[in-house]
């Protein structure tokens, strides 16, 4: 995986998903988005080899996985097809008042 991280100040970043194997023909199933510390998901997007986040905030931040496929039965090592990569997006807190 490669990240950058970013503030909220830029308009988008790109999150990648490098995936290496044999055969090189893959299928990106999906991304989720999590927070450090809690199980649940706050965010799943459509699978793709770059992930573009715009008009970012602070809670953008967290952790993104990946997961790929290319055809190959990886029951043995579960782990295949699956990268993390954490994000930080730097930012002033913003304060929301309802009324």
């Amino acid at each position: 995986m490669r990240v950058t991280n970013t503030t909220t100040n830029a308009v988008t970043t790109d999150i990648r998903c490098l995936a290496v194997g044999v055969p090189p023909n893959y299928t990106y199933i999906t991304w989720e988005h999590t927070w450090p510390g809690h199980a649940s998901v706050l965010g799943s997007f459509p699978g793709a080899e770059v992930l573009r986040l715009e008009r970012l905030t602070y809670e953008y931040s967290g952790f993104y996985t990946c997961r790929v496929q290319n055809g190959v039965n990886s029951s043995v090592n579960t782990g295949a097809g699956v990268g993390t990569a954490y994000l930080l997006v730097e930012g002033n807190p913003s304060i929301i008042i309802y009324l």
